[in-house]
């Protein structure tokens, strides 16, 4: 055919097409790859589409007069961070007199006697936005008047008015500072839930391990929309919620292992399991576009799996191994039944009809449950069902 015949022309279109998406596939994966790059898409702390300022000023944010008392904490490290104490509901009415008090002396004598007649949330917000995004007030209010609890709700350094930037350690050492100032304001560490949501979760599972190696043990740990690696995340992201960003790596030799080295912010719930000491709860929706909620059942696993027989390892599988080596195989399913027979006697399930269905398990010494909702997409905290999961589970209804 002649090189300018229609059907020559479209080939060689649809050839440097591919050609074009193989290109921008390529630069993309090499974007994610950058440590610059990484760090704004893990935490996507400079997105602020909603100019928030004036964190001095909670009631701009609808919260109620005198409610909430604007706080500047100190990381060990030196980093100054901001944070919200907001007082539960009970108390806020019974202590906190209208006008409020505007002295900083009176609100933190208000903040000491809060800790110590009502029970506190450490609150772990996720990625973007500040503890004044909306979706996160509304969890806020939900939290002090259905569970009549405190709470306190930090931003992490390069957060809102916090100062620094970002990384693993530092933001653990965020978290720290909150769970110090608790302490200092006369809160007992049995006084304490800690609350992650989505990135939160990997913060507040760093902390929640810190204090189980020291013997310290909160009220409790809540997981809500977690992952349980920011490898593993990589792996399952989609593009526009469809496109597989990573996947097509697999195919290439060696790519996987060079990914999982270029990672920089290497949270990973599921290392820290073992010296998580407390009652743990994971919640997630099955409809969360965000981060597929197969997460949790691996956390859950990872948690349950220390009270289970060992896995066995299964052989490479060929017809001829099953004719000499029959006796293996029948081990080895055999190991499995068991496995599967340990966890049904350990994990019992309720089924709630039309929200959804809560697996737990009670060691004698706490309790693990994994609560998968129908329906709450990302921002599961603000489902009322979860909420009240939450309070009975940790003594706060």
């Amino acid at each position: 055919m002649a090189k300018g015949h229609p059907v020559v022309s479209f080939l060689l279109r649809a050839h440097l097409f591919v050609i074009g998406i193989g290109l921008l596939y390529g630069a993309i994966v090499l974007l994610v790859m950058t440590p610059f790059i990484q760090t704004h898409v893990v935490y996507a702390h400079r997105i602020d589409f909603f100019g928030y300022d004036g964190f001095e000023y909670p009631e701009n944010y609808g919260l109620a007069p005198g409610k909430t008392v604007n706080l500047k904490l100190r990381s060990s490290d030196n980093i100054t961070i901001g944070a919200w104490f907001i007082f539960a509901d009970a108390f806020y009415h019974e202590h906190v007199p209208f006008p409020p008090p505007t002295s900083p002396t009176d609100k933190q004598a208000e903040i000491r006697s809060a800790t110590t007649h009502k029970p506190t949330i450490l609150f772990l917000h996720g990625n973007t936005g500040t503890r004044a995004l909306s979706l996160r007030i509304a969890v806020y209010t939900a939290l002090t008047s259905r569970l009549d609890a405190n709470v306190l709700a930090i931003d992490y350094r390069g957060f809102g008015d916090s100062e620094g930037h970002p990384t693993v350690e530092g933001v653990s050492r965020d978290a720290r500072a909150g769970w110090e100032y608790l302490l200092s304001q006369g809160a007992k560490p049995e006084d304490i839930l800690i609350v992650g949501h989505s990135l939160g979760t990997a913060i507040a599972g760093l902390l929640s391990a810190e204090l189980g190696r020291e013997g310290v043990e909160p009220r409790g740990l809540v997981l809500m929309s977690p992952f349980s690696s920011v490898r593993l995340l990589m792996d399952q992201y989609y593009l526009f919620g469809f496109l597989p960003l990573l996947k097509p790596l697999a195919m290439i030799p060696f790519a996987p292992r060079v990914l999982t080295w270029s990672v920089v912010h290497k949270f990973d719930t599921l290392t820290l399991v073992p010296n998580i000491k407390c009652s743990v709860l994971i919640a997630h929706a099955e409809d969360d576009w965000d981060i597929q909620h197969a997460h949790s059942s691996v956390i859950f696993n990872a948690f349950l799996d220390r009270y289970l027989s060992p896995l066995p390892d299964s052989p490479h599988i060929t017809p001829l191994h099953l004719l000499t080596h029959a006796h293996d195989w029948d081990t080895i399913t055999a190991r499995q039944a068991a496995r599967a027979d340990q966890r049904a006697a350990l994990v019992t399930r309720t089924d709630v009809h039309n929200f959804g269905t809560l697996h737990e398990f009670d060691n004698g010494k706490r309790r693990i449950a994994l609560l998968k909702t129908m329906r709450g997409n990302h921002d599961i905290g603000r489902v009322e069902g979860v909420q009240d999961v939450i309070g009975r589970m940790f003594g706060l209804l």
